[in-house]
C-alpha cells in the first residue's frame, strides 16, 4: 500500500571517489580513473570511473586484474579524507531543499520532498535543480530515482545512469518494475538472487507472480519479505538522523610481506591517523581499538582493548596499537595485510577538558581542515612515512 502523495528522491552520486578525483584534478577528465592502489599493487578496486568501466573494470575487482584490462588507466590510492569532505557538503547542499535527508552511504541519500513542492516545484524539478548545483558547485554528476516509496526511488535511480532521473510511480509496478531483474530490488543480494534463479524466478514479474506457498517452503519467514520487495513496498520513512556506525576502520595490503617490527608500527601509525581523522569528521569518539593482521598464509589473528574512557586522538589509540602489536608474536611469520578497527563509538570526542588531550584534538580539527582542502598527504606524521605503500 502507497502513500501516494509521498515524494522520495535517491540521490546516487556517479562513481563518487573517481568523480572527486577527476573533478580535482582537471587533466583526468575523460580518462579511465581507477580508486583502489597504485599500479601493481595488490589491493581492489573501491571505485572506477564510466572510462574505465567501459573496459571491463568492476568495483572489488583485484587492481592487478583491472590493470591488465585497463593498461592506460590512471590508478589512485584512495583519499577518504578528501571524499568525506565533499560528501559532508553535499549533504549540507542536499539540506537546503529539505531537512529530511537521510545519508545512506558516502554517496548515496534519501530525501523527503513532499513538503518541498511549494517551495521548489514537482519532484522532478526538485531533481534537476540538485543535479545543476552539484555540477555547478562541485563539478560532479548524480542520477536521481523519485519514487512514493524508498525502494522504488533506488530502483528508480539505476534506470537512466550516469547523470540521469528516473521515476517508478504506483502504476510502475505492474508495469515497468515487472520487467527488471529480481536483483535491481534493494534488499536482494547475490546469494538470495541465486536461490531465486534455482526457483525459475529471475525478474520482478515472476516474483510478484509465484504463488506464497512455493516462497514460504523455499525462504520461510522470509517470503513475505521478498513479496513485499517485489511490488515495491517500503514502509520505512526517510530517517533524518543515521544510526551510529559500529565501527570505523582502515587496512593496508603491503606489495611485498614484511615481519619487520619497524614497518608494522609505521603502518599501524598511519591507518590509526586516518582512522582517527574519520571519527573527527563525524564528531565521534572510540572506546575500543582492535589490530588485525594478515599473515602470507592468509591466516588472520585480532586483538582487542576496551579503553578506560572514549578517546578521539591518534595518540591514544597509537599506544594502544602498539599494546597490542606485542601481544602478537610477529617474529619468523611474514605480514600481508594490517588493519585498525576502533569501535563503541559515541558522540563523546568534543567534551573538552583543559588538558593536553584538549589540545590534541583541537591541532587535528587543524589538521583536517587543511587536508580537506589540499588532500590528506598534504600534512602526515613523519613515522607513519617509513611504512611501504
Amino acid at each position: 500500500m502507497f502513500v501516494s502523495h509521498r515524494a522520495i528522491l535517491h540521490v546516487d552520486m556517479d562513481a563518487f571517489f573517481a568523480s572527486v578525483e577527476q573533478a580535482r584534478r582537471p587533466e583526468l577528465r575523460g580518462l579511465p580513473v581507477i580508486v583502489g592502489g597504485s599500479r601493481g599493487g595488490r589491493g581492489v578496486v573501491a571505485t572506477c570511473s564510466y572510462e574505465a568501466r567501459a573496459c571491463g573494470v568492476r568495483t572489488a575487482m583485484p587492481i592487478g586484474q583491472a590493470e591488465r584490462l585497463c593498461p592506460q588507466g590512471a590508478f589512485l590510492a584512495p583519499d577518504f579524507t578528501a571524499y568525506g569532505v565533499v560528501h559532508d557538503r553535499l549533504v549540507d547542499l542536499l539540506r537546503s531543499f529539505t531537512d529530511q535527508v537521510e545519508v545512506a552511504s558516502i554517496d548515496e541519500a534519501y530525501l523527503d520532498v513532499t513538503g518541498s513542492r511549494r517551495l521548489f516545484g514537482p519532484p522532478r524539478a526538485i531533481a534537476r535543480r540538485i543535479q545543476e548545483r552539484v555540477y555547478a558547485e562541485h563539478g560532479l554528476t548524480c542520477s536521481i530515482g523519485i519514487g512514493p516509496t524508498k525502494l522504488l526511488a533506488k530502483v528508480a535511480a539505476s534506470l537512466d545512469k550516469p547523470a540521469g532521473i528516473g521515476e517508478l510511480g504506483e502504476a510502475d509496478v505492474g508495469g515497468r518494475l515487472r520487467e527488471l531483474p529480481v536483483g535491481a530490488l534493494h534488499g536482494i543480494g547475490p546469494v538470495t538472487e541465486e536461490r531465486l534463479a534455482a526457483l525459475g524466478l529471475t525478474t520482478v514479474g515472476m516474483l510478484q507472480d509465484v504463488p506464497f506457498a512455493v516462497l514460504a517452503a523455499a525462504f520461510g519467514r522470509g517470503a513475505y519479505g521478498l513479496r513485499q520487495l517485489a511490488f515495491g513496498r517500503s514502509l520505512a520513512p526517510v530517517t533524518a538522523r543515521r544510526p551510529l556506525p559500529k565501527s570505523v576502520g582502515r587496512e593496508t595490503t603491503f606489495a611485498v610481506d614484511t615481519n619487520d617490527l619497524e614497518v608494522l608500527r609505521a603502518a599501524l601509525l598511519g591507518l590509526a591517523d586516518r582512522a582517527v581523522a574519520d571519527l573527527r569528521r563525524h564528531g565521534l569518539a572510540a572506546r575500543s581499538v582492535a589490530l588485525k593482521l594478515r599473515y602470507s598464509t592468509f591466516h588472520t589473528v585480532t586483538r582487542r582493548r576496551t579503553l578506560s574512557r572514549p578517546a578521539a586522538t591518534t595518540a591514544a589509540m597509537y599506544r594502544t596499537l602498539l599494546g597490542l602489536l606485542d601481544e602478537v608474536d610477529v617474529g619468523v611469520r611474514w605480514v600481508r595485510l594490517v588493519g585498525v578497527d576502533l569501535g563503541d563509538l559515541s558522540h563523546d570526542a568534543f567534551q573538552l577538558t583543559l588538558d593536553e588531550g584538549w589540545r590534541e584534538i583541537a591541532l587535528g580539527a587543524a589538521v583536517d581542515q587543511v587536508r580537506g582542502k589540499y588532500g590528506f598527504k598534504a600534512l602526515g606524521l613523519a613515522a607513519a612515512q617509513l611504512a611501504p605503500p
